[in-house]
């Protein structure tokens, strides 16, 4: 009896919104040097040939996900009055930057803007621009509201990996090592940095940078 030669199967098919959903998972665990596509296409049970027909390299899949993150910051209706319309937009970035603490590395890499933080940015610089009256300080505003929304996070992800900036070993060595009477100031200010910044101090925080970029609310 001729025995026929069993037919192999299809290999595993793979979309690149089922790619880009393993990497956001692979990117929260290990951050972007922990990202490999050999490592997620054994993950997803296919090879690393077939990752590379949805997306270029690990460059793109960065911007990929990337995007993924800010996609629902389109769905956002944001205030019309400007500082409410920035309070909503800067907390949302300080949220979505400290759940995902593999992104301040990835925003410096070669990377596609995607259109939910078009939209997002488009409303913080509308907003300072409705407080201003003039675009050059718009700008000035919206970039000081970045540099204080990421400065946070990152002070956020440092505090949460090895214990606050004013109380950690290192400092506490340093401290150790000077006379008493030395950095008064620090050391005054150390009792009250015993704990990570959390969602409510970055709130107080953009409200004094809000007070001082626009001044005091005025009643109407």
């Amino acid at each position: 009896m001729r025995q026929s030669t069993p037919r192999r199967g299809r290999p595993p098919s793979i979309t690149r919104d089922q790619i880009v959903e393993r990497a956001l998972v692979r990117l929260d665990d290990a951050g972007v040097d922990g990202l490999t596509m050999k490592d997620l296409a054994s993950d997803l049970g296919v090879t690393t040939m077939s990752l590379y027909r949805h997306v270029d390299d690990k460059e793109t899949l960065l911007a990929l996900a990337l995007d993924a993150i800010a996609e629902p910051f389109a769905s956002i209706v944001f205030p019309e009055e400007p500082r409410a319309c920035i309070r909503l937009a800067m907390t949302t970035l300080y949220v979505t930057l400290t759940a995902h603490p593999w992104v301040p590395e990835a925003l410096i890499r070669p990377q596609r803007i995607g259109r939910g933080a078009l939209l997002l940015t488009d409303a913080v610089m509308g907003a300072t621009y409705r407080l201003t009256g003039d675009r050059a300080a718009a700008l000035t505003a919206y970039r000081a509201l970045w540099s204080l929304t990421l400065g946070s996070v990152l002070s956020h992800l440092r505090q949460r990996a090895e214990g606050t900036p004013l109380s950690h070993g290192r400092m506490d060595d340093l401290l150790g090592a000077m006379p008493r009477d030395a950095l008064p100031d620090l050391r005054a200010s150390a009792t009250l940095d015993e704990r990570p910044s959390t969602e409510e101090d970055f709130a107080a925080s953009l409200s004094a940078l809000m007070h001082g970029l626009f001044g005091p609310v005025t009643e109407k």
